[in-house]
């Protein structure tokens, strides 16, 4: 949304960086305390190889993994995001009251666009919650009776269908922004359009975005030469 202030490219650069080796510091005791060892197999009858992601000299060290997994991986990351989002909503909500002058067709248009925006980064904080939640409630199950196997249907279909939903969690905000907002619909069912006479019907447009925090209008310019004030 800032994205016109001076130096906003290179500080959201250096965010995303400074994310990517937060995660790989987070990743390295597992890599250096991973061992694979033989296990006895459930039957009795022999063993079987596992990775283990850490020592097994104490029956302490799976439930100090999978609580630790769960308030690292899953409730800090849900608290931290859930206090941007309800701050990104209210504030959308709150400019949304705050635009000046009497109500027209584009004003009303501007306040129904960030009610949605709003309630669009509430949804991504469920989405998060639900994607990964079952999985490191697996996890610590499985901790905690760390000397039981459990192999029933049951399980093995809880476990499928935890490990699918953890992994949609990189690729399911898309598609539920694809669901709720109306302009990201359009911009994407318009990319689709990748034949020639598309492509030649389609002429550039420069839209320049401002901050919500911003009281100056945009100006946007249409394909067909018309022009728009608002502001996003």
């Amino acid at each position: 949304m800032d994205i016109q202030e001076s130096g906003a490219v290179l500080r959201t650069c250096l965010k995303a960086l400074s994310i990517w080796l937060l995660a790989v510091l987070l990743a390295l005791p597992e890599a250096v305390f991973s061992q694979v060892v033989s296990m006895p197999a459930p039957d009795r009858n022999g063993t079987f190889v596992d990775c283990v992601p850490y020592p097994l000299t104490n029956q302490l060290h799976p439930k100090i993994h999978s609580v630790m997994l769960f308030l690292v991986y899953f409730l800090l990351p849900l608290a931290v995001i859930s206090g941007y989002y309800v701050h990104i909503a209210r504030a959308l909500i709150r400019s949304a009251h705050d635009l000046p002058g009497e109500l027209s067709q584009h004003s009303r248009r501007q306040v129904e666009t960030r009610r949605r925006l709003a309630k669009i980064v509430l949804v991504f904080v469920g989405l998060f919650a639900v994607c990964w939640f079952p999985t490191h409630l697996l996890y610590m199950y499985r901790s905690f009776h760390y000397q039981q196997v459990d192999l029933s249907l049951a399980h093995l279909l809880l476990t499928l269908f935890a490990r699918v939903l953890s992994f949609s969690s990189s690729c399911v905000n898309p598609f539920a922004l694809y669901l709720l907002s109306e302009s990201f619909r359009h911009h994407f069912n318009s990319q689709l359009k990748c034949g020639r006479q598309a492509r030649h019907k389609r002429k550039p447009s420069h839209i320049r975005l401002t901050s919500i925090r911003k009281t100056t209008p945009t100006v946007v310019a249409t394909t067909d030469g018309g022009r728009q004030e608002g502001a996003l």
